[in-house]
């Protein structure tokens, strides 16, 4: 699975850039009464295993993202590798 360029935002972690964006159903409306919001999260220049997180933030910002992308990786997330998508439930 891989994310559309459009709509997303780059961030850079430890000197790897990735890109990212909110998911499609976490808007305002749903993401408040849920008290869930979602973002999705691919190495910006390599097709692999997306990361997909859940977070309790609202706003999704750039240091929620780069905490969940830290939090992938400690937990053995492997962009640059195809396959299924990582998930993330409950960050922060």
């Amino acid at each position: 699975m891989a994310l559309r360029k459009k709509g997303t935002r780059l961030i850079t972690v430890d000197g790897v850039a990735y890109r990212w964006r909110v998911s499609g159903g976490a808007g305002c409306c749903t993401g408040c009464a849920s008290g869930r919001f979602d973002f999705v999260v691919e190495q910006a220049d390599q097709k692999g295993a997306v990361l997909m997180a859940a977070t309790s933030a609202f706003p999704v910002v750039p240091s929620i993202v780069e905490a969940g992308v830290r939090t992938a990786l400690d937990h053995g997330w492997q962009p640059a590798r195809t396959g299924l998508a990582f998930r993330l439930n409950r960050l922060v």
